[in-house]
């Protein structure tokens, strides 16, 4: 087995704010990490802010959610899009990871994210900072 095989990473949707902070406090703790993305978009914004272990998904198409040749400790997905969001637990749940976390800032989404495999919940607003999450 390589070495990236036998290390644990953290995988991280940072489509916000509160998700860029996060993944900086990621780099500050030295806690290795990917980040995860379904467009050339969201790629390109995660390169410009010096990020270069991405994986790029296609949520339309499920044939192609196979796991990363790595392994996935804990995601955190910062929630921008209920449906986005709902579609990275369903792709990350059969990666199997010790948790599926989200972030967001609407209660009312709790009972569907749980349904589909999330196990915790973090709930913040505008004025709150990513450091305040519990690190894996």
């Amino acid at each position: 087995m390589s070495e990236q095989t036998c290390t644990e990473y953290v995988l991280v949707s940072a489509p916000n704010r509160a998700g860029k902070e996060f993944i900086n406090l990621l780099r500050t703790k030295g806690i290795q990490y990917y980040a995860i993305t379904n467009n050339n978009y969201g790629k390109k914004r995660l390169e410009a802010m010096g990020v270069d272990r991405i994986i790029m998904v296609n949520t339309e198409d499920v044939t192609s959610w196979t796991p990363p040749e790595i392994r996935i400790s804990k995601v955190y997905l910062f929630e921008v899009s209920f449906n986005l969001c709902c579609r990275y637990i369903q792709i990350c749940k059969d990666w199997n990871p010790k948790s599926i976390h989200v972030i967001t800032k609407r209660g009312n989404a709790r009972v569907t994210y749980r349904a589909l495999g999330a196990d915790h919940f973090t709930y913040i607003n505008n004025n709150q900072e990513a450091s305040l999450l519990l690190l894996p």
